[in-house]
């Protein structure tokens, strides 16, 4: 089986589809519809090989600060970032990112490349 991804998006029609084209590729995949529950996931005895958080999600914490927690749990975790507000990426300045942020509308196949980058090649 493939790598385990985490993906973290309060759109459901997004997160749906990436969900969809993930699983598809044979990417083993959870998901969660906010911060709160990718933590509560995060501090599962659950193997995640990468989290993709969108940044800007109602309730806590946003996608930096998920990151920032998960990243100290498991500090071998890859991050992907997703978001829709136009010069976020320069938001984080007091802190280093932990991977790169993609802008949506992001391509699908932008997307599945980054997630192969991150992961050292195909799915399965």
């Amino acid at each position: 089986m493939g790598a385990t991804l985490l993906v973290v998006e309060d759109d459901d029609d997004i997160r749906e589809l990436v969900v969809s084209v993930l699983r598809a590729e044979g990417y083993c995949v959870l998901q969660a519809v906010n911060g709160g529950v990718a933590t509560v996931l995060l501090g599962e005895d659950i193997a995640i090989d990468l989290l993709f958080t969108d940044i800007v999600m109602p309730g806590g914490p946003d996608g930096f600060e998920l990151a920032d927690r998960a990243k100290q749990q498991r500090p071998e975790l890859k991050v992907l970032y997703a978001t829709g507000y136009a010069g976020l990426a320069r938001a984080r300045q007091d802190r280093p990112l932990h991977g790169k942020i993609l802008n949506k509308p992001y391509r699908l196949d932008e997307f599945l490349s980054e997630v192969r980058r991150l992961l050292g090649g195909p799915a399965a």
